[in-house]
C-alpha cells in the first residue's frame, strides 16, 4: 500500500476515545472523502468505516496492576500494530489518549518518519513532565480539549491547538416541567470498563440502599455500557431488590436528564454530568498498586476533571479508602438535603460547562487534521 492521503492510522484504546474517534472520523469523511482509516478502536469508529485490526474490547486496561496483569496481551497487540504499520506504510497517524500504548506507538512512528497527530493528550498536567517530553519529541501536532492544557503545554514550549470538547454537541436540552417520576432521582455512573464496574458498582448500590433508608422518596438509575457484559450488571444488581433502580444502556445523558443528582466514577462522565448541570460526587477505587503509584506521582490536588477545570472542589471527591458506602451516602445526604448547596453547585457547573468551548469541536479538530494532512502530502 503506497504512502498516500488515503492511508491513515488511527488508534483509540478506550470507550471514550472510541466515541471521540468516531465523531472525528465522521467529520474527516467529509473533508477527506478518499481517505482510508484503519487501526484500533470500537463500535463508534467501526460505524464510520474504520478498518479495525483490534477492537477495544480486547484493550480498555486502566491502572498499574491491571497493566501488569495484561502485559503479554498488550505486548502482542503492540507487535501486531507495528507489523501493520510496516506493511501499510501510513502517511500519518491520529492517536487518541490511551497514553501507555499510544506514546510507545508514537515513538515507533517517529522513528519511521511517519507524522503523528495526538488528539486528546495524556493528562501530562497531572503526572509531571515525563510524558510532556515524550509528546514534544514524538508528536507533530497536538489537539487539546481544554484551554488549560494549551496554557500548560505552552509554558513547556510546546505548541497546541485548542479545539474544545465534542461532548458539548451531544448535550440534550435540559428537561423542563414535570419529571417522569416523582421523588428524588440519583444516577449511578460506575464507569465503562469491566474493572470499574466490579470495583464501583457494588459500592454505589450499597450507597443507594443507605440513602434510600434515610430518604425513602429516592429512586436510582444505573448507566450501563455495552462494552461490559450485561451478566456482570445482572449479577451485581441481583441482591438489591429493595430499592427502585432503572437501567439505561449506552446513554449517560438520558440517565442524567431523568436525575436530580449523581454519583459518578472519575472520568469523562464527570464532564457529562457537569454539562447536564447535575450536582454530583466523584468516586473512584482502583487496585492498591495503582493507588500507590497515583498518590506518589500525581501532581494536582484533584482527580475529577470538573474540579481540575474549576480550580476548586465543585464536586466532592471520595477516592480509595474514602470510597465507602457509609462515607458516600453521608455526603450524598448532606448535599441532596441542602437546596442552597445544590443551587450554588449548579452555578459552578455552568461555569465548567462554558469552559468546554462552543459547539463544533469535532469539526474544528477535523479541519486541523485536514490541514495537517494536506501539508504532509
Amino acid at each position: 500500500m503506497k504512502n498516500s492521503p488515503e492511508n491513515i492510522l488511527i488508534i483509540a484504546g478506550e470507550p471514550s476515545g472510541d466515541m471521540r474517534g468516531g465523531e472525528l472520523i465522521k467529520e474527516l469523511n467529509r473533508y477527506l472523502p478518499d481517505a482510508s482509516f484503519w487501526g484500533i478502536g470500537g463500535d463508534h469508529m467501526l460505524e464510520q468505516g474504520v478498518e479495525l485490526i483490534e477492537h477495544i474490547r480486547e484493550l480498555s486496561i486502566i491502572g498499574v496492576w491491571e497493566a501488569v496483569k495484561n502485559h503479554s496481551r498488550t505486548k502482542a497487540q503492540y507487535a501486531k500494530c507495528v507489523e501493520n504499520i510496516r506493511k501499510r506504510k501510513p502517511l500519518a497517524a491520529i492517536l487518541i489518549d490511551y497514553p501507555g500504548f499510544n506514546l510507545a506507538i508514537a515513538k515507533h512512528l517517529h522513528a519511521k518518519g511517519i507524522r503523528v497527530i495526538y488528539y486528546i493528550i495524556p493528562q501530562v498536567w497531572a503526572w509531571g513532565r515525563g510524558r510532556t517530553r515524550l509528546l514534544k519529541r514524538y508528536a507533530d501536532k497536538l489537539l487539546v480539549l481544554f484551554e488549560f492544557e494549551k496554557r500548560f503545554l505552552e509554558k513547556q514550549g510546546i505548541k497546541a491547538e485548542f479545539v474544545g470538547h465534542p461532548l458539548v454537541d451531544k448535550v440534550p436540552a435540559l428537561p423542563a416541567g414535570e419529571k417522569e417520576r416523582s421523588g428524588f432521582t440519583v444516577a449511578l455512573l460506575p464507569g465503562s470498563r469491566e474493572s470499574e464496574i466490579k470495583n464501583l458498582l457494588p459500592i454505589m448500590l450499597d450507597t443507594a440502599e443507605m440513602v434510600h433508608k434515610e430518604r425513602d422518596d429516592t429512586n436510582f438509575i444505573v448507566a450501563e455500557n455495552s462494552n461490559v457484559d450485561a451478566s456482570l450488571y445482572d449479577s451485581t444488581m441481583s441482591g438489591h431488590t429493595g430499592i427502585d433502580i432503572r437501567r439505561v444502556k449506552d446513554n449517560t445523558f438520558q440517565a442524567l436528564a431523568a436525575s436530580d443528582f449523581a454519583i459518578v466514577a472519575s472520568g469523562t462522565a464527570t464532564l457529562e454530568t457537569a454539562a447536564m448541570e447535575r450536582p454530583f460526587i466523584v468516586v473512584y477505587k482502583a487496585s492498591p498498586l495503582t493507588a500507590f503509584f497515583y498518590y506518589r506521582c500525581i501532581k494536582i490536588p484533584y482527580l475529577g476533571l470538573v474540579n481540575i477545570i474549576a480550580g476548586k472542589e465543585v464536586a466532592p471527591e471520595l477516592i480509595q479508602q474514602d470510597a465507602t458506602p457509609g462515607k458516600i451516602s453521608k455526603k450524598t445526604l448532606e448535599m441532596i438535603n441542602n437546596d442552597t448547596l445544590l443551587g450554588t453547585t449548579k452555578e459552578e457547573l455552568r461555569k465548567v460547562k462554558a469552559a468546554l468551548g462552543g459547539t463544533g469541536a469535532s469539526k474544528r479538530a477535523a479541519e486541523a487534521v485536514r490541514k495537517f494532512i494536506e501539508d504532509t502530502v
